[in-house]
């Protein structure tokens, strides 16, 4: 999985956390990159690969509702 890919599932999950709030997603996306770049300096410093960030298990479901 890509690094953009795991910082826009990140996004996405603190979105969803949020309450999905409209006109934030900067905010969103610059919380994301912050929490990417930690966890991937820490895998480094312990000398393994970067583990991506948990998808959120909704989201495959609002997914396919919009695409309705």
């Amino acid at each position: 999985m890509s690094r953009e890919q795991i910082i826009r599932d990140t996004a996405y999950a603190i979105w969803e956390a949020e309450g999905r709030p409209s006109g934030r997603d900067r905010d969103h996306w610059a919380k994301a990159e912050q929490q990417v770049a930690m966890s991937m300096d820490a895998s480094r410093q312990q000398g393994e690969e970067a583990a991506p960030i948990a998808k959120p298990a909704a989201r495959k479901k609002a997914v396919r509702k919009q695409a309705i």
